[in-house]
């Protein structure tokens, strides 16, 4: 299944679906091929519930487990009055990152309703990724507890990923604007481990005069670290991120930056 084959088409006033063929006879099965089902939609396990709501959903057959996220705006419906939805935003984001390389979700499907250019909701379905857990729960759960020599590897490995992957989607003038480690999955893949982009809304595209951009994709990343890494550690993967053609200068000026960022609010030392 590939999400390319769902094109996104902005509506000014009724309601959009769009479904990947794959997925027809799935959505169907679970309820939700009639379109006002979208609204009120709460077969699953509730994940989160209140302004967004989001829900595992297990079928009772072989199919693939979904994510079923529905963000509201009854209380404020011009948030969004000829603006792109947080749901729509999210589908086109992962989109942007597969074609950049980089591994993220599969798009199920996208709904939205509108009246006259108010958004009144959108929900946007996504494909569970197997054998993955969450950055942070990772890190503490399963390398730490991992051999030395086998730790080491795995971290060295997935450092390498990570900071490829923002050098890149950077490069492109794409930023996620939500890093925190439990938006990133690892999936592992045998002895190998992956890291995949999630659950960004907030990404955006853009070329020039992005610097705040970058600091704070790299503030995101880094808040949580900071919990487990000195700022010397952090020192060298931030030199790690610009790559070998950098020079100090500007390698500490990205420093400082990120140190302001953060100071805003510094995350508690955690003991390994």
């Amino acid at each position: 299944m590939s999400s390319n084959s769902l094109l996104y088409r902005y509506i000014f006033h009724g309601t959009r679906l769009s479904v990947d063929p794959a997925y027809q006879s799935y959505l169907t099965s679970i309820g939700l091929d009639d379109l006002s089902a979208w609204s009120g939609f709460d077969q699953g396990e509730a994940l989160s519930v209140g302004k967004t709501v989001c829900l595992k959903v297990k079928p009772t057959t072989q199919a693939d487990t979904v994510y079923f996220k529905r963000y509201l705006y009854k209380k404020n419906i011009w948030e969004f009055f000829l603006r792109r939805s947080k749901a729509a935003n999210e589908f086109i984001n992962y989109q942007r990152l597969k074609k950049l390389g980089i591994p993220t979700l599969e798009s199920v499907a996208l709904y939205e309703q509108r009246s006259f250019g108010r958004l009144k909701f959108a929900c946007i379905i996504t494909q569970e990724l197997p054998n993955t857990m969450q950055l942070d729960d990772f890190y503490q759960q399963v390398l730490l507890k991992m051999p030395k020599k086998q730790a080491e590897r795995v971290f060295n490995s997935l450092k390498t990923q990570l900071f490829q992957q923002l050098k890149k989607a950077h490069d492109a003038g794409f930023f996620h604007l939500d890093l925190k480690w439990r938006n990133i999955l690892i999936q592992q893949h045998g002895d190998n481990y992956q890291p995949i982009w999630i659950d960004c809304p907030r990404g955006i595209q853009r070329r020039h005069f992005n610097h705040r951009l970058k600091v704070a994709d790299l503030s995101g990343f880094s808040r949580k670290a900071l919990s487990f890494f000195s700022p010397q550690q952090l020192y060298r993967m931030l030199r790690q991120y610009l790559g070998q053609g950098s020079s100090k200068a500007e390698a500490r000026k990205l420093f400082v930056d990120i140190a302001k960022h953060l100071g805003r609010r510094l995350p508690q030392k955690q003991n390994r």
